[in-house]
């Protein structure tokens, strides 16, 4: 194959400084699966991506009509960023056809200038190393890695009265799209960052043993399957044990205490169907790849025994990285959208309580029993 390498200038990059300059590298989208060869077809371009430092683990690119010109078909495979005479690579992993994603590919940073040889040979050495992180390289939506396995990290906020969700959803979404928090962006791929739910919640309390207490609730998908969400706590509290099991194949009117009883042998102390009405604004940082939602829902209890309740809930999701995932960043984003949150609610007199309660204690007193 001929060689066809060249350093394009993108027109919305200019007066990017040297040690902010940014270059994405276009070839064959088949080098991200398996060797080419001999040379393949690359195209350089200078962009200026959404990112915040040079350490950035997420990059996005936006992708205008004359860039996709430039690219002539070819995937956006690599972008290099420059600072201090070095380069650092990044791999794209999430493609939309308005903007693409990269994350940082591991392993050592590139030296050198942007000739067309090097252009040729960067390539083939990053698709090598883009091969090597294995199937989390590229798989739709199965890049990501829970760095919280087995546990639930979540901040409640009680509100008062009878607010309005979907407003309060939609200021958040646009406060997050508009800049108003800086070094994130609503999830890349993901609907736009948007989600909405409508679900019923089959929910029994185990109180025995000690070790097992807490929760096993159920949840009818569509597809005729049940999801099976159990979560283990003493008290309520923003750090709890959590298992979830998709796919599971109950039929359409199980005995879910008789499921329960067969699958951990625990006898539930009592049990009550709530439904859920929940809308979630996924947000990810650029600096860490940790996506966190912000999650506004409804509850409310089929039998009608207790009030509705409304919550506002900042939970860990997931993360988005090719490195070792950063858990003091996970801690302080935790506490940076938790602070935001809690500003963003006094800011619109929404008033909430701080209380971390769970959907076992308000659902408690419809069993006929203290909540605490």
């Amino acid at each position: 194959m001929t060689t066809d390498t060249m350093i394009l200038p993108h027109s919305t990059s200019t007066g990017i400084a040297p040690a902010e300059r940014s270059v994405l590298l276009a070839g064959p989208a088949g080098l991200r699966h398996e060797a080419q060869g001999p040379e393949p077809v690359t195209v350089a371009i200078q962009v200026a991506p959404d990112a915040l430092t040079v350490a950035a683990n997420t990059a996005v690119v936006r992708l205008d009509a004359p860039m996709r010109a430039q690219c002539r078909g070819l995937a956006p495979l690599f972008l290099l960023r420059a600072f201090d005479g070095r380069w650092t690579p990044y791999t794209q992993q999430s493609f939309t056809g308005d903007d693409v994603l990269f994350v940082v590919l591991p392993g050592p940073t590139l030296t050198g200038d942007l000739s067309s040889a090097n252009q040729v040979i960067w390539t083939g050495q990053l698709a090598e190393r883009h091969r090597a992180c294995g199937p989390k390289a590229v798989n739709h939506q199965r890049w990501f890695v829970n760095a919280l396995p087995g546990q639930e990290l979540e901040y409640k906020f009680t509100l008062q009265g009878q607010p309005d969700l979907w407003r309060l959803t939609t200021l958040i979404l646009d406060a997050v799209r508009d800049g108003g928090l800086q070094d994130w962006i609503c999830e890349h791929g993901n609907n736009g960052g948007f989600e909405q739910w409508d679900f019923d919640n089959h929910l029994f309390e185990i109180t025995t043993p000690r070790t097992d207490r807490g929760y096993i609730a159920f949840i009818p998908a569509v597809n005729g399957t049940w999801i099976i969400r159990r979560k283990r706590f003493i008290a309520d509290a923003e750090m709890r044990h959590e298992d979830l099991i998709e796919g599971v194949v109950l039929g359409p009117n199980p005995d879910l205490p008789a499921v329960i009883a067969d699958r951990w042998g625990l006898r539930p102390a009592w049990g009550e169907v709530y439904r859920r009405v929940r809308y979630n604004v996924l947000l990810e940082s650029l600096a860490s790849g940790h996506v966190f939602s912000i999650m506004l829902d409804r509850c409310t209890d089929r039998a009608g025994l207790v009030d509705p309740l409304h919550q506002v809930e900042v939970e860990y999701v997931r993360t988005r990285t090719l490195r070792p995932v950063d858990f003091s960043l996970l801690h302080s984003e935790y506490e940076q959208l938790v602070a935001f949150s809690r500003e963003f609610l006094a800011s619109h007199g929404v008033a909430s309580l701080e209380d971390h309660w769970s959907k076992l204690s308000w659902l408690r007193p419809a069993a006929g029993l203290q909540s605490t």
